[in-house]
């Protein structure tokens, strides 16, 4: 709870300092890099959770690896991120700061599950129905999942709509065996 606390905190400030000098898509950019980079190596994450290493060998090793590649802002963060000893919740902050972003720019994230791949033109039409609709961007994510059997499950936020076989199996199974139940009585 105090992490989430925490990483709003601190991804609020961002992004109204981001906004304040128009850097929104260059922070928003950064944070994307900074999730990747920790979420994909162990021992950047190990250290930056450490609570022996020292600040400064912290900020030493993320300016090595970021120093050309993020913008002043997104460093002075890190910076004083190191300094006020709260370099673990990074990876908190760049996603409440993702967040905050996608909700500015009325941007969702909807993600459909099926047996294999949609087409091109499907894809297409549930992007156009769903923008022109809500008047909202849509960032379409593809999962394959065969244990679905067949059908789809589309899911936003916490909203989700489940037509696939596996679930429509589970709900007859149900049926039958309330059936039964009352059969008897």
């Amino acid at each position: 709870m105090l992490d989430t606390i925490i990483a709003e905190r601190y991804a609020t400030s961002l992004f109204e300092l981001a906004q304040e000098v128009s850097s929104l898509d260059k922070i928003k950019a950064d944070m994307e890099l900074l999730i990747e980079l920790v979420s994909g190596n162990k021992d950047l994450r190990l250290l930056l959770i450490s609570p022996v290493i020292r600040p400064d060998k912290k900020v030493g090793v993320l300016d090595a690896l970021l120093s050309e590649k993020v913008d002043v802002l997104t460093q002075k963060f890190y910076h004083l991120l190191a300094h006020k000893r709260r370099e673990k919740h990074l990876v908190g902050i760049a996603k409440a700061f993702i967040e905050k972003y996608k909700e500015f720019n009325k941007i969702i994230t909807l993600e459909i599950r099926t047996v294999s791949k949609l087409s091109e033109s499907m894809k297409k039409q549930v992007v156009e129905l769903l923008e022109k609709r809500r008047d909202i961007t849509v960032e379409l994510v593809e999962v394959i999942d065969p244990s679905i059997i067949g059908g789809f499950v589309v899911s936003t936020g916490n909203l989700r709509y489940d037509s696939s076989l596996t679930n429509s199996i589970k709900k007859l199974k149900k049926e039958f065996e309330e059936n039964l139940y009352i059969r008897e009585f």
